[in-house]
């Protein structure tokens, strides 16, 4: 699945060719704040948003590190 960042004003969509591209924007309390597909939202610090990028990472690594150890 290809996956765009589409940007509209001052708001990103991350696309992936479907309709309900979730989106990040900074709100009018400075937060980020980031919807999903569903129409769910989160509001943080960007100090914590910058760190979703890493979180996912360490969470691909356990998940790979789980599936290995099954594996022997």
């Amino acid at each position: 699945m290809n996956k765009n960042l589409r940007i509209e004003g001052a708001r990103v969509f991350m696309c992936c060719g479907k309709a309900g591209c979730p989106s990040v924007e900074y709100n009018t309390e400075g937060l980020v704040e980031i919807k999903d597909d569903h129409g769910n939202k989160v509001k943080m610090e960007e100090s914590q948003a910058r760190l979703i990028a890493q979180a996912v990472e360490e969470l691909s690594n356990q998940e790979n590190s789980q599936k290995s150890k099954t594996l022997r």
